[in-house]
């Protein structure tokens, strides 16, 4: 990070992750009875979900999914249960070659396991690497890629990924970051929205459950931002006047830094007549377009105070804001109360409401304005998800993935499935290709979701950052997730078992 912004970028370094251990291979653990800490899980769940806060002079705090924080005694305890980041809840992070982490004390004493005994006593790393950690990102894997020095987003251009965007449109820009967990000192891999796999060379490679050495990459922290480094020791940079991602150099400068972000969901919105909501012939927004380009896409941004309101950025990077006479433009830099609206969900269709308190309507001439009252044939809109052909769902009990070769679908899996996401008519259908190549759909039978070669319809409401309610729409309820894995249709509102962050 830049030394003067050093401060701003801090606020940013929030990692969530999981400390694999890298002798036994099982997962710093924290119960929730009396904050015990153990090394015993095989996956990486919430509790074994850890969070790092910046400390000072360059150390960290490692903070649970609980709250507490970790810390290690002078006399060697390691433990768990403190409430507030105290002196000794300091770590110094150690990267070692292997990309291992050691995490050591503020005694000076490296964390290690032995058995079931954790400990922070040896002033020596183990050479049996019981003292190192396995670094496993706990974040969705659904992200934007942003190299530092170009300030441009990573997309798929032309069978390449290229560092070429400056506000990540589309699907093109969604990249899926792979946690590669066969390999026992954990590396990462990029998937382009195509499903192809990045090679060091910078070549995209076919899907396969088993990847070669070439899409192995060793993920290093630099403050808010990560490098990625191939198995020659060379680092992934842009090159060229294209930025084409491929590894060049065996250091690290600017151009060999990129952060990670959430990527927020993109739309097409249909007006009742079947046009385009659209930027492209003024600021003005009007339904007035037959076809489809970044002009025609619109994010969705949810009110990050959990209002539920949504505002809606376009492509030239300003917001929807209801002006006075009610026009609604897309003018705004930032948002503000005139840049929220409600959006009322309606299955297949939805309502806007401005900030005025009026319906959004469309003109004779296309525009958007606010003034009506919910009656109009005009309010009546169709939102459709752009930027997820692929979609990985987790809710708090995991990943929603196939129980094994079985026709049920669970809500409690370490590692996602990915299904195709179809829109029909402001509803969708999902789906993947089984091991006997034919596609199944998810529907609802009486023990919840399954899959089938009929497809059921399913709309999806966004009412948090990131977060969606899934109805299910022949039964009018919400899939809520249960703790034993079971993801049935018995939801009647938002709650922490009916949200699914994608």
């Amino acid at each position: 990070a830049n030394p003067s912004s050093r401060s701003a970028s801090m606020e940013l370094l929030e990692w969530s992750l999981g400390l694999r251990n890298r002798a036994s291979g099982k997962y710093l653990t924290q119960e929730t009875f009396g904050f015990a800490l153990n090394v015993t899980a095989s996956t990486l769940k919430k509790k074994q979900t850890f969070f790092l806060l910046p400390a000072q002079e360059g150390g960290v705090f490692i903070k649970s999914n609980l709250g507490r924080y970790l810390y290690a005694q002078a006399d060697g305890k390691w433990l768990g249960d403190a409430d507030q980041p105290t002196a000794d809840a300091v770590w110094s992070i150690e990267p070692q070659p292997s990309g291992t982490w050691a995490l050591k004390s503020r005694h000076g004493h490296y964390a290690n396991v032995q058995g079931e005994t954790l400990s922070a006593f040896t002033k020596e790393l183990p050479k049996d690497h019981s003292g190192e950690w396995v670094v496993h990102l706990a974040m969705h894997p659904q992200v934007n890629l942003y190299n530092v020095m170009r300030k441009r987003y990573v997309s798929l251009q032309n069978d390449a990924l290229c560092a070429v965007e400056d506000i990540p449109w589309g699907d093109d820009a969604l990249l899926n970051f792979i946690f590669f967990d066969q390999h026992a000192d954990g590396r990462y891999g990029l998937q382009a929205s195509s499903g192809q796999y990045l090679t060091a060379s910078g070549k995209l490679i076919a899907n396969t459950p088993n990847p070669p050495k070439e899409c192995f990459f060793l993920l290093g922290f630099h403050d808010n931002a990560i490098s990625l480094r191939d198995e020659q020791g060379n680092y992934l940079s842009c090159v060229g006047a294209n930025g084409v991602l491929k590894t060049s150099k065996n250091k690290i400068t600017k151009d060999e830094l990129f952060q990670l972000s959430d990527s927020e969901p993109q739309f097409v919105i249909v007006d009742s007549k079947g046009k385009q909501v659209s930027i492209r012939s003024s600021v003005e927004i009007k339904a007035d377009q037959a076809t489809v380009e970044d002009t025609e896409r619109f994010q969705l941004e949810v009110d990050p105070a959990g209002s539920g309101k949504i505002a809606f950025k376009s492509n030239n990077k300003q917001y929807w804001s209801v002006t006075g006479d009610g026009t609604v433009s897309a003018v705004a830099p930032a948002k503000n109360a005139t840049e929220y609206f409600t959006v009322q969900w309606n299955g297949t269709r939805v309502k806007f409401v401005g900030s005025n308190g009026k319906y959004i309507t469309v003109k004779p001439n296309g525009g958007l304005i606010a003034n009506g009252n919910g009656s109009d044939a005009t309010s009546l809109f169709t939102l459709t998800l752009i930027n997820r052909p692929e979609l990985i769902l987790r809710g708090q009990f995991g990943f929603v993935g196939r129980k094994g070769k079985s026709p049920r679908v669970e809500v409690n899996k370490s590692s996602g499935t990915s299904f195709t996401l179809k829109s029909v008519d402001g509803g969708y259908t999902l789906s993947f290709i089984d091991e006997d190549n034919k596609e199944v759909f998810w529907n609802v039978d009486r023990d919840g979701v399954c899959l089938t070669a009929q497809p059921a319809i399913f709309f999806f409401e966004f009412v948090e950052r990131s977060k969606f309610l899934i109805k299910h729409s022949d039964s009018g309820k919400y899939l809520e997730g249960e703790q034993a894995g079971g993801f049935r249709p018995t939801g009647s509102g938002s709650n922490i078992n009916t949200l699914w962050e994608y």
